[in-house]
């Protein structure tokens, strides 16, 4: 099982909420890696924080079940997108 991200590039667009991740925050609260087709230009390099499933397998979340963890940046992503008026094809769900 891996998150199912549905690459709405919110949370990009959103850094400057992340308190981890403030050092990357350019124009507006975007990364400064996003690039002008909404990607990430260092995805193979980028933050370990940006990365939900390596994130959580090295570790750094262990408060919570893998479940729990895809739920909590589910809910995040979902609200994220609510407030934005995104649509609704972004949105992430947790499946058995």
């Amino acid at each position: 099982m891996r998150y199912p991200c549905t690459s709405c590039g919110l949370c990009c667009q959103n850094v400057s909420d992340v308190s981890e991740l403030q050092e990357l925050s350019g124009e507006g609260g975007a990364c400064i890696h996003l690039d002008e087709r909404n990607e990430c230009s260092i995805y193979d390099e980028r933050p370990l924080l940006c990365r939900i499933d390596e994130s959580y397998n090295a570790g750094l979340f262990p408060q919570f079940t893998l479940r729990e963890f895809y739920e909590v940046n589910a809910n995040a992503c979902n609200k994220l997108q609510k407030n934005n008026n995104i649509d609704h094809k972004y949105i992430v769900i947790i499946k058995d």
